[in-house]
């Protein structure tokens, strides 16, 4: 079978969508397929497939038509498409609804931002070029993979489609990998680095950090006292989050580590895990976390919130906006009996949520879509 694979940017060591189509391509080539990458970035890997690199736009309409071009002359049998464009037979947005997730991080600013944002004809354009998007991804696939029942749901019901048409598959990570064995050694250094000592570390990861919730984070460590420390990987804080961590007195109790390339000194260092998440498909991160045997609290707006029990392998908000009941789940973390207990339950839950086992869904998907072209 010819799979062609079609991501934004191709990269091992990039974010969770880039690294898991990388261990895509892997896994097809390991079961005979031939892979060819449509991307408009690729860096160093060690794979042998083809990759078509096209030259980036700033409209994510003209990228589309760029990678239409491109999959016309690859002839392959089955076209996966993570979100880029309008060409895959099999579309798996990982991130679910772009538009949906703009509009949460919108909805979650003060009543001055959120109007100057529903009068700003940038904005509007961008959420017009969005839903062109995803209008175009939803009607042109034969085939749709959602994550989280929740984003199945969403997408049926912004694109009346019915559900038949969309497999869910809840993403997987490579658990051994995390495996507490394997990452333990770092622990002490890690925590030796962040001035932790004998605190409570808890851990966030977040590119965005508004959309991820870490204002609710920051706000929730804050009333636990200097015993709590709060480290974030990933995004680059703003004016606002700096403002906020000192106006919250989490100088010396906050730690914004920028890009992280390997999390795993981090999850060996940190005690529990928080991701209050305002929006988020299936967080890779949470998984990973606890196939790291941390204990996770999420919000229901994860998607792989689905995969956690409430107060046996973690814990699972109703309400993002909720920091009083954000607050009260990390104190009952304080207590290291409480955290051992819920993080050996997440680590016995997370075998379930193996990358090959995700990897085998999402093949078998592709399979159907080739055997029945239109």
């Amino acid at each position: 079978m010819r799979v062609a694979l079609v991501v934004d940017r191709f990269d091992p060591l990039a974010g969770g969508l880039e690294r898991w189509t990388v261990q895509l391509a892997a896994h097809l080539l390991g079961a005979g397929h031939e892979v060819h990458v449509v991307t408009f970035a690729a860096a160093s890997h060690d794979l042998p497939v083809t990759v078509h690199a096209l030259p980036y736009h700033r409209s994510a309409l003209a990228r589309g038509r760029r990678i239409a071009a491109c999959i016309a002359g690859i002839g392959a049998d089955v076209v996966h498409d993570t979100g880029s464009g309008w060409s895959g037979d099999v579309f798996h947005p990982q991130t679910g609804s772009h538009l949906g997730a703009l509009d949460r991080e919108i909805a979650s600013h003060t009543l001055l931002r959120r109007i100057k944002a529903g009068i700003s004809p940038r904005t509007n354009l961008r959420r017009w070029r969005m839903a062109r998007l995803e209008s175009l991804q939803a009607r042109q696939a034969r085939r749709i993979i959602a994550v989280s029942h929740r984003i199945r749901d969403d997408l049926a019901a912004r694109h009346g489609l019915p559900h038949a048409r969309i497999a869910v598959i809840p993403n997987g990570v490579d658990t051994q990998r995390f495996a507490p064995a394997r990452i333990a050694g770092g622990r002490e250094s890690m925590r030796q680095a962040l001035g932790v000592d004998s605190a409570v570390l808890f851990l966030g990861a977040a590119h965005n950090l508004r959309l991820k919730g870490m204002d609710n984070a920051m706000r929730a460590v804050a009333q636990l006292g200097p015993g709590a420390h709060l480290a974030i990987a990933g995004g680059t804080p703003d004016g606002f989050f700096t403002g906020l961590g000192s106006a919250l007195g989490l100088d010396g109790r906050l730690h914004f580590l920028g890009q992280v390339d390997d999390m795993r000194p981090l999850f060996a260092a940190a005690d529990a895990y928080v991701h209050p998440t305002r929006w988020d498909a299936c967080s890779l991160s949470t998984i990973e976390a606890a196939s790291a045997a941390l204990p996770v609290i999420t919000t229901a707006m994860n998607g792989a919130s689905e995969l956690i029990v409430d107060g046996v392998t973690g814990f699972v908000l109703p309400d993002p906006e909720d920091v009083g009941g954000l607050t009260e789940r990390l104190r009952r973390l304080m207590d290291a009996d409480t955290r051992a207990q819920i993080g050996a339950a997440a680590l016995l839950a997370s075998a379930g949520h193996d990358i090959a086992e995700n990897l085998r869904a999402v093949e078998a998907v592709l399979q159907e879509a080739a055997a029945h072209p239109p």
